[in-house]
């Protein structure tokens, strides 16, 4: 019997209390399909979590796609409290991330699999969350004082934005965006760096979303 490709065993936190989130009477959890895993099975409909690395599916998506159709959820936290644990799990300090993330901030991870974002059997999800990620050191880590994420774990969701047509991924653009615009006016109305800036204009681009149309000065003016 061939071996599920990707099965229960990687699976973090915050992977399965969106499960558990997600999950209705009926559903079959972490059914195999054509030698994958699928999260959730639905009725036909493969319900598919994934926290972060997009590209890390891109494998399982473009076989699965051929045959069935698959909703993406993804979580992205407008609050995050980072505790920082002992080797035990035992609690020694906490504070809150000064990080706040936007719906927006989906486009670095649909850049690596830009090419079937619009596949008709693709549907996305974004679940906007509060979390608690759990940090711990190992002495042998020399980043970050060998502080490392063990862990992330759902605390809340606080809305759900279903990404389904062109119209839905256009509605994330900031609704004062001049038009045309540059990368650069992107990043400033964003506060982001002008590289996510660019991840956004070129994953849309790839997905027939934008056009550019000439230039302004050396910057590429976007529609």
């Amino acid at each position: 019997m061939k071996t599920p490709i990707i099965g229960t065993l990687a699976e973090k936190g915050l992977h399965q209390d969106i499960k558990d989130y997600l999950v209705r009477p009926g559903d079959h959890i972490e059914r195999e399909v054509d030698g994958f895993v699928a999260d959730i099975y639905r009725d036909g409909l493969l319900i598919e979590i994934q926290t972060r690395n997009f590209g890390a599916m891109r494998r399982k998506l473009s076989h699965l796609l051929g045959y069935y159709p698959v909703h993406l959820v993804h979580p992205i936290a407008v609050e995050k409290m980072i505790i920082r644990q002992d080797a035990s799990g035992r609690e020694v300090a906490r504070k809150r991330s000064p990080k706040v993330g936007r719906p927006i901030d989906i486009f670095p991870e649909l850049v690596y699999i830009r090419d079937i974002v619009m596949h008709p059997n693709l549907t996305f999800e974004i679940l906007m969350t509060r979390e608690e990620e759990h940090r711990r050191q190992d002495p042998k880590r020399r980043r970050w004082n060998g502080w490392y994420v063990h862990d992330r774990r759902l605390v809340e969701v606080v809305e759900r934005i279903p990404l389904a047509s062109y119209s839905d991924f256009r509605k994330l653009l900031p609704a004062d965006l001049p038009i045309p615009f540059t990368n650069r006016e992107l990043a400033a109305i964003l506060c982001c760096r002008a590289r996510q800036a660019g991840d956004i204009t070129y994953t849309m681009r790839r997905m027939g979303m934008l056009r550019t149309v000439g230039k302004r000065g050396n910057s590429i003016l976007f529609v």
